[in-house]
């Protein structure tokens, strides 16, 4: 999907079997916002509290993908670095993963190539998309760094805000459908 700003795929209100099923995870550096966008994602709601992540969450969500049904199961990553040891536990069996920074924070973003580099070594060669959270804050990460990081590495791009919900579930669609290309 070469167009971020549409998605050809949609979040499945009623049960349905699916047909592919993938572990994605989301990591980034801790207070990103990646909690935030994968409840948002997945209930559609926002909390403004900040929670620290201890350790692993878990969310499961279907998507539809042309004829395909994608049981997306969504592991949340602790940022911190004392979680290290425990996230390379989930990386076995990884098929896509979200990079989330924080747009307003340029140590987040200076740091992708580092978690970049965790999921190399922990998930091999899977499919990856740069998010670039919270939107709805001052840009200290311009736009265009980001998709310039993003374009040499062959990774998708997106900017979001888990806040406002712009680009949240476009986020886990370009996901998804690099995921199922990546399977077929």
């Amino acid at each position: 999907m070469n167009n971020p700003t549409e998605s050809t795929t949609q979040p499945i209100e009623t049960r349905r079997p699916y047909t592919h099923i993938a572990k994605a995870v989301v990591i980034g550096d801790a207070a990103v916002g990646k909690t935030s966008l994968l409840v948002r994602y997945v209930k559609g709601i926002f909390n403004p509290t900040y929670i620290l992540t201890i350790g692993v969450a878990f969310h499961v969500k279907d998507i539809l993908l042309g004829e395909h049904v994608l049981r997306l199961q969504l592991w949340d990553t602790g940022g911190q670095e004392r979680f290290g040891p425990i996230r390379q536990l989930y990386y076995r069996g990884t098929k896509g993963v979200l990079l989330v920074y924080d747009r307003a924070n340029r140590e987040s973003f200076d740091r992708a190539a580092y978690w970049l580099k965790e999921v190399q070594r922990g998930c091999g060669d899977v499919p990856v998309v740069l998010v670039a959270n919270k939107a709805d804050l001052k840009a200290l990460v311009k736009p265009k760094e980001g998709e310039e990081f993003a374009g040499e590495r062959g990774m998708g791009f997106v900017e979001t805000s888990a806040k406002t919900d712009m680009n949240t579930d476009l986020a886990f669609s370009i996901l998804a459908s690099r995921i199922i290309e990546n399977m077929g």
